[in-house]
Formats: structure tokens, sequence, C-alpha cells
């Protein structure tokens, strides 16, 4: 019957208004608005109050903790129907100024509150049938998890060499994950939506025009480019082959992007902006989403407040369950964070938001685990090059049981404002290369789950960043070493999860020239030391082997057996003589 009302209404207010919509439900929700001021369909997104919020809306409850002083924020059962909505909000009093409906989730405007008062209210609210939480608008003094004093460069147009078994220069991020080898595998790569919450971006930088989009026109509108925007978007997702700068790591790419720093006038930002930041991303499709950014660089105690330990993690949880519960799959990649506001490393979790999360402040709906919500998080330390393919954890990132993996973070070479480039530090860097590696797993196959994805990325490594003995951590912290994310082999492992009929084959090509192997029509890059791995179907031929301008150096045999690894040995190339190169035996062991 509501359903007939609102489309009778639609009728006879639409060409009044004159307003042009771009879908039905789009129509629907502003109709409904409009009569009854709630959304009628489960996919809208209203945020416009944050426009309205500034410092002078925050009451301060602690030095690093606040609330919007006028807001309360409520999570609702996704089972309610649309009058029971009606009738719940009758009650609540308040005027709504805005929801996610993807989260279940609505703000609430009422009279100014005191600290006190906005907690009785929320009790009260949190008494209602179909409310599932009721909370304060929180306010915290998130800041980019990066150091800023890093020596920029001027843009070298010189093309590095590569060398992943002694990374340096300004790919040496690139050459630390083996991003050329997990290249390899392109044609197994679909294309791919990420996200990324950070400062804002340029769209017309050489590296990044034609990539970045917005999930609304308002959100387009909001962008302020930003350095470390730019520098995220770039690591993750930076143009191949396009003869300037850097190459991201995941090129067959959209980056969706939200631009989430507070007004150049408010210092204080909503927990809210990164929910619905979130919500939005979601809702726009991105898969993987990163966050370079926290609360523990504000922090000068090891500790978190009461409100960042279960009030804030309580909405987080609850935020990412309605939206699994809804059919929506991603996994949330953030910054482990960059120490206190004095630069001491602390554990990760005071660093806020998704790093936060963890089984005993998790809050749940719609049978969703709290295991489920865990297996799509990755937390990221940096790491640091400790030459000749060891590394080490930077000494500026938070540490902890909260991590998930490490990735290099030091002296990344990334893109910056106005088309420009520039090394910066941190695990704001760290947090996009793990991003990129997520989603070149998922791109090769979009039927895994956000859990598969994690599992893969963080279990798919072979060296690890360790503890970094040189530093005298100003807190007690949980040290441990944490595995370097790999992206070939996580590439990897997603096809061995996709296909069953590919097999392993590794060895060694010993030649000062060679540089690749070329294998069913395939090419493979081959380490600094000749040695290399791939996995491809099951299939006998012939392997060639080229220098780097694509020179013929030689060609041996090939037989590789499903779920089967075949180590090769040794092949020779012998430019002076005539006769045929040695290759090993050949022997097999399963994967």
């Amino acid at each position: 019957m509501l359903t007939k009302l609102v489309s009778l209404l639609m009728s006879f207010i639409l060409p009044i208004t004159g307003f042009l919509y771009t879908s039905v439900n789009t129509v629907i929700d502003s109709v409904s608005e409009m009569i009854f001021g709630i959304p009628y369909t489960a996919e809208a997104i209203k945020d416009d109050f944050f426009s309205e919020i500034d410092d002078g809306d925050i009451i301060s409850v602690d030095k690093n903790s606040g609330f919007v002083k006028d807001l309360v924020a409520v999570f609702i059962d996704s089972n309610l129907a649309f009058k029971e909505k009606l009738n719940l909000f009758g009650k609540t009093g308040g005027v709504i100024v805005g929801w996610s409906t993807l989260a279940d989730l609505y703000v609430i405007r009422y009279p100014v509150m005191s600290f006190d008062s906005v907690n009785d209210k929320c009790d009260k609210i949190s008494g209602y049938e179909g409310v599932v939480y009721a909370m304060p608008v929180t306010t915290s003094k998130t800041v980019p998890d990066f150091t800023p004093d890093d020596p920029f460069d001027e843009f070298d147009f010189t093309v590095p060499e590569w060398d992943e078994l002694n990374p340096q220069g300004s790919n040496w991020w690139l050459e630390a994950v083996h991003a050329r080898q997990a290249w390899d595998y392109s044609s197994y790569f679909s294309e791919i939506n990420i996200g990324i919450i950070d400062a804002g971006y340029d769209l017309d930088h050489p590296e990044l025009d034609g990539k970045i989009f917005f999930p609304s026109k308002r959100l387009a509108l909001r962008n302020n480019q930003s350095y470390h925007g730019c520098h995220v978007a770039g690591i993750i997702g930076a143009k191949h082959n396009n003869g300037v700068g850097i190459a991201g790591i995941c090129d067959n790419s959209q980056l969706i992007c939200v631009d989430w720093e507070p007004t150049i006038l408010q210092f204080w930002n909503t927990e809210l902006a990164i929910f619905f930041g979130f919500s939005e991303l979601v809702k726009s499709g991105a898969k993987v989403i990163n966050l370079s950014l926290g609360t523990s660089g504000s922090k000068s105690t090891d500790g978190n407040s009461l409100w960042d330990e279960f009030i804030v993690t309580a909405a987080v949880s609850i935020m990412m369950s309605s939206l699994l519960s809804k059919g929506y799959d991603f996994v949330a990649v953030q910054s482990a964070g960059n120490g206190d506001v004095y630069g001491n490393p602390m554990n990760a979790n005071y660093n806020g938001h998704f790093a936060a999360l963890r089984e005993g402040n998790i809050i749940t709906v719609n049978g969703i685990s709290a295991e489920e919500i865990l297996d799509r998080i990755i937390v990221v330390a940096s790491a640091d090059n400790a030459v000749n393919g060891s590394y080490i954890q930077s000494g500026f990132t938070n540490v902890g049981k909260a991590v998930s993996i490490a990735a290099p973070g030091s002296d990344i070479y990334s893109c910056s404002t106005d088309g420009g480039y520039e090394y910066l530090s941190g695990t704001s860097m760290s947090a996009p290369i793990v991003t990129g590696v997520a989603s070149l797993v998922w791109s090769v196959n979009p039927e895994l789950t956000g859990a598969d994805v994690k599992n893969i990325v963080c279990f798919s490594t072979e060296s690890v960043a360790a503890i970094n003995r040189d530093y005298e951590y100003s807190y007690e912290v949980d040290l441990m070493d944490y595995p370097m994310v790999n992206a070939k082999l996580a590439v990897e492992e997603a096809i061995r999860r996709t296909d069953s009929t590919v097999g392993t084959v590794s060895g060694k090509i010993i030649g000062e020239d060679a540089a690749e192997i070329v294998y069913n029509e395939k090419s493979y890059t081959l380490f600094s030391d000749g040695t290399y791995s791939f996995v491809a179907p099951a299939s006998s031929g012939t392997a060639t082997v080229l220098d780097s301008l694509g020179n013929t150096l030689g060609e041996f045999e090939i037989n590789i057996v499903s779920e089967t690894e075949i180590l090769a040995g040794d092949y020779v190339i012998n430019s002076e003589s005539d006769t045929e190169p040695e290759i090993s035996e050949t022997t097999q062991s399963d994967i």
C-alpha cells in the first residue's frame, strides 16, 4: 500500500518539480524523503550534513576524542519494514539528516547536548525495538600515516634497472614484492574496482588521468588534490607503459575515490565520514578499499580511549556485518600507523578504525560472525630495505598482533600533485602496495571471497620483515616478524585455486644476457641470477630464452604436470659452441 502511495504521489510531484533522475530508485527515494523524511529503497546514501559540521560543533571528551554536539548515529535492524522504520524514528524525535541504508545507519539531529545527555539519549534510543546500536557521532584527530619530512626528488627520466634479489633505487618497492613477475600473468587479470579513502587526487596527473572516478557528482566536487592522496593512488594503479614516471601495482583497475579530509578549518574528523565513504565505495563496486590513515599519530599515551576501544569499533563492525549480510563483499586494507604524536611506535590497534577490531570488541548483526569481519581486514606495517633481498621493520611503524603483513614503506617513489612525483615514507605507502596485490588476486578470480583474498595475500609469501632490533621502543609493544607481501606468489596461488589444470615449473638459466622465457606464447621474467618459476596449464613444449632486446639465446623442452611442481634444473647457454645446451635431470614434487 505504501509503495502505491509513493508511486501515486510521484506522478503528481515529478511534473511539478521537473527533477531529472538517473534511476527509478533515486526517484522513489527522493519522493519518499520529501514526504516521510527517510528513503524507501535499500541502496540510499545521504551525507550532505557533513558540510555543516565544523570544529565549533565538536565537544572534546579528552585530548584525542570528542563528539558532535547535536548528532546521534543509529544502526537499525535491516529486517524492519518501511512502516516500522517510520514508527521507530517517530519515537526517537529529532530530525533525520543523513543515512546509509546499505549499512542500516541513520543520523539524527537534536538540540545541543552535553556529554552526559548525548549518552543518555543513546541509551534511550538503544532500548527501542528495532535499534541495534545508538552512539554519539564520535570524532578523533585522524591523520594520514606518513612521515612528511622525507626528501623530494625531481622526476628522473632514466629507466631504472630491475633486480628483485637486491632491490634498490626508485623502483625498489616494486622489486621487493616481485611485481614484474606478477605482471607476467596479465592474461589472467580482469578489470577491478579499487576504493581509496584518502586526501584528494590530481585528476590530470599523467599516471592517473582517466583512472580516477567518484561515487557521486557531489563527492567529485568535494575533491581537493593532495600529495598524499596522489601518492597512494599512484602506488596502487599508476598507468603502465605510458613512457613516464612509475608503474602502479594494479594497472587493470579503476580507482573509485573519496576525499575524506576535513575542511581547511577543521582538524577533527568524524568516524561517520569513514563509514559513509566506505559505504559509498562498496555501493560503487569497489572490492578492495585502502585507508592510509589512522588515529595513533594524534595520541600521546599507549592506549585507546573507551570510545576508541568499544564505541567506534562496535560501529565499524556493525557497518561491515550489515554490508556483508546484504551480499556485498570486500577487503579493507588499513595502514598500521606511524607511532604516536611524537613518532614513537605503538601497538597497531591504537591506530583506530579497522585496525582496532579484535575478537573481544566486535558487535555483529544478521548472522555475520566476528571471524567473517576479521577475515576481511588487512593491517599493514612498513618494511625497510636491508639489502640483498632482506627486510627490516621501519623504525617508525606501529607493530603488534593487529598487524597482518608488511610491505615496503620507506622512501617510496610515487605521484604527487600537479603532475609531479616524490618520495614519501610511512605505513601510508605500505598499505596501498598490499591493496594493489589484493586487487590483482581478486582480478584473477572475481568469484573469490574477501576472506579468500586475505588468506592468499597474507600466506603466499617467502620472506619476512624482521623485528628492528636497532630501535628502542618507548612503549611495551608486541614484537614479531611479519610476512612480506609477494605479488608473484599471491597471484600464482590465486591461479592455482582457480584452475586445477595448472602446474609449476622452476629452474635456472645460466647465461649473462638471459632476461625472459617464452613458453606457449607467454613471457616469464627471470630473476637477476637466472632463476625462474611460473605456473601454466599442463602441457609439454619448447621454451625459448630471450635477452632484454628480444633476441633468442636458446631453446629447451618443458613438461608441466597439473598440481605438480617440476624442478627443471639448469639450462646452460653456450654461445661459444655449436653443441646443444645441457639441461639437468627433471624431478617432480607435489605442490
